[in-house]
């Protein structure tokens, strides 16, 4: 292969690194070079490359303008955008402007290929167009053309043709010799078509445009013809030359194109520009107001814990199957698009109102929740909907869609595989929720966070074993905010660490004081999240933190959640090992709500379970639950480890737990969460 002269306009080096990596493994001989400012730009194409990569977006520079700098200097290079979030229209702007492909930085399986094609489609065009200048030439340089080559007599009788002809239209040249070559016409053009041909072909000495031509065993094709007419010394014409290349896979390319620009690549439904176009549609052909267009956004459910378990290949059949299933729940009418990572869109005509398109909402939501067997894997997943209606809601498609939005997220943060109808004020409190995660940046450092303590009790001897830490937001403005409502936020923002590690620091401090005032507290938990459970670093961030409070590392209990430890069942593994080398107990909490099997749980390195209070909670109301805390009672004391059951509010529950073999109990019997000093004065009258 000969080697290629690649510059890449990129402004992080280890993109290009990856592009150009991607490239050598895929047999690409590389000598490349990156550059990130328009004066590099410009000093690199000095030296004539054979080819452009470019990023769209530059803290300085952009790809249209690196595109439009080749252009105004009139080079006729390969040009292909290599872009993490370059727009459908952006990306279809930019090919109309001569980029010869583009390419998603997610999806460089395709760099390849583009390549590939963008450098042999710029060869074909140089060939065409030496071709056209070398009609003259030898008859060797005549038999040897890429192109096919037919030269007639001055009647239109076909005097020669090369191989490429007989190639690619399958007849041999003694087939063709003597004859017209209206033989190939396909029956696609009509006889005004040719006679306008022909017009030109006199008045100009020259013809460039597309036929569609018969192949010598019926086939159709796109072929792209020049011809001209060539002229002895007394500007007679004495033969025409035609040239031609079969552009059927350019064809085939550009219709690929055309339909990735309208459509989603994975899932081949429509894609936004698409959905937005046939929104508007339904609403100038509404006519009656009581038959509402309603507009529908769903978002898969915890879809990102499908791709951490069992990988994207996986995470992207889930998504093709999601997207069927949903399909054939829909009338042939109706419109579903994909709009995001996870997220599709539906546009409903002729449903009725809002009755009827719950009912059919909530019919979609049993369908898709049915299991899916995706690789040998039974994945069960859900969706949460948001709802708007034309024209109540709204009297545009856009608006539609925003407000199908508002209504979808805030479903989502009150409750999954749920229903949300857009209503007045809905965007008023997005904008909430959105300055609420401003004010959690730096809640730590400004010492908003507080903690609370929640008693453990041993129910064998009714005496304080331990206490779990839980954090509290103290917004300046609002007052105190649950867990429940901030942590989804900051795993969101991505200061999920930042809060954890606070809270573990802040924990680990008030045991060692109350160890000062004559409260020897046995164990502390505190809750990790699933980013500090990937964190390389999380061991030895946990031994500083002990070292400097002086808390002994068998008195810190760490508890993850059975769906964090069996994301990345060998990787969850060696981080807990590593704390369990420390000294620290390990506790799984929400035990029985999440994926894993017991042959998964197995190799985890634990000292507790605990029983997740959807359980306790049933006590006395459902045999089932009861069964269920008993076997988990009875698997933990066949593996050796202690039991936790959470959420234990009455005598009744913590009578049963402690027949069953529980070891400990949680919950507003034995304390509400509460302040430090609050929790001494009732742990100092328990008694630890």
């Amino acid at each position: 292969m000969t080697r290629l002269r690649v510059l890449v306009v990129e402004d992080n080096p280890l993109d290009a690194e990856l592009m150009m990596l991607r490239l050598e493994d895929e047999g690409f001989d590389l000598d490349w070079s990156r550059v990130e400012t328009p004066e590099a730009y410009a000093a690199a194409l000095e030296s004539g490359p054979d080819l452009i990569l470019s990023d769209w977006n530059l803290p300085r520079f952009s790809g249209l303008q690196a595109l439009q700098e080749m252009l105004d200097r009139d080079l006729d290079i390969p040009f292909v955008i290599v872009s993490g979030r370059v727009g459908e229209e952006a990306a279809i702007d930019a090919l109309h402007r001569g980029a010869a492909d583009y390419v998603l930085k997610d999806r460089l399986a395709r760099l390849g290929s583009a390549i590939t094609g963008a450098i042999e489609r710029h060869r074909l065009r140089r060939e065409h167009q030496r071709a056209e200048a070398e009609l003259r030439l030898a008859a060797t340089v005549f038999r040897s053309s890429a192109e096919g080559v037919v030269i007639t007599d001055a009647g239109g009788n076909i005097l020669t043709v090369n191989a490429a002809f007989c190639a690619i239209t399958g007849y041999s040249e003694a087939e063709v010799v003597g004859r017209n070559p209206r033989l190939l016409q396909s029956g696609r053009q009509s006889i005004s078509f040719y006679r306008d041909l022909w017009a030109v072909l006199v008045a100009t000495g020259t013809w460039h445009g597309e036929l569609w031509n018969r192949r010598k065993d019926g086939r159709i094709y796109p072929e792209w013809m020049t011809i001209s007419a060539v002229k002895d010394s007394d500007g007679r014409i004495t033969q025409y030359v035609g040239v031609f290349t079969d552009i059927a896979n350019a064809k085939q390319a550009q219709a690929d194109l055309d339909f990735l620009a309208h459509h989603d690549a994975l899932t081949a439904l429509p894609n936004r520009v698409l959905l937005a176009d046939r929104l508007e549609h339904a609403i100038r052909r509404t006519e009656d107001p009581a038959d509402a267009v309603a507009v529908i956004l769903l978002d898969l459910d915890r879809f990102g814990d499908v791709n951490d378990a069992f990988g994207h290949l996986v995470g992207d059949q889930l998504l093709k199957a999601a997207a069927v299933r949903i399909r054939d729940q829909l009338d042939a009418g109706d419109t579903l698009a994909r709009v995001g990572g996870d997220e599709f869109a539906i546009v409903l005509e002729g449903h009725g109102g809002p009755e009827q398109v719950v009912r059919l909402v909530r019919d979609l939501q049993e369908w898709l929740a049915m299991p899916f067997t995706i690789e040998g894997h039974d994945i069960v997943i859900t969706g949460t909907v948001g709802i708007s209606l034309y024209p109540a809601d709204s009297p545009d498609a856009a608006s539609l869609l925003r407000n199908a939005e508002a209504a979808m997220r805030q479903a989502k943060a009150e409750d999954r595989n749920s229903i949300g109808l857009y209503e007045p004020g809905l965007a008023a409190r997005i904008e909430e929720r959105l300055a609420l995660s401003r004010d959690l940046r730096g809640a730590a450092a400004r010492g908003e966070l507080i903690v609370h303590y929640q008693p453990q009790m041993s129910l064998v001897t009714q005496s304080l074993v331990g206490a779990e830490a839980l954090v509290r937001w103290q917004h300046p403005e609002i007052g105190l905010i649950s867990p429940a409502v901030f942590i989804p936020l900051a795993e969101e923002l991505g200061v999920i660490r930042e809060i954890g590690e606070w809270v573990l620091n802040a924990a680990c401090r008030q045991v060692a004081e109350w160890d000062t005032a004559g409260l020897i507290l046995p164990r502390i938990a505190v809750n990790l999240s699933a980013h500090e459970l990937d964190d390389e670093a999380l061991p030895s961030r946990v031994r500083d933190i002990l070292s400097q409070s002086g808390l002994a590392p068998d008195r810190l209990e760490l508890e993850v959640t059975e769906s964090m430890a069996v994301r990345h069942p060998d990787r969850s593994a060696a981080a807990m090992t590593s704390l369990r080398d420390l000294g620290i107990d390990i506790a799984m909490d929400d035990f029985g709500t999440g994926h894993s099997s017991l042959g998964q749980l197995r190799r985890l390195p634990l000292n507790r379970l605990k029983i997740d209070i959807s359980f306790v909670r049933d006590i006395g109301r459902d045999a089932v639950s009861e069964a269920i805390i008993r076997a988990t009672i009875a698997f933990a004391t066949s593996l050796g480890l202690g039991t936790v059951a959470e959420g234990v509010e009455t005598e009744p529950q913590a009578r049963f737990l402690a027949e069953a073999g529980c070891d400990v109990g949680q919950g507003y019997l034995f304390g509400r969460p509460m302040p430090p000093s609050e929790f001494l004065q009732v742990a100092t009258s328990v008694g630890s």
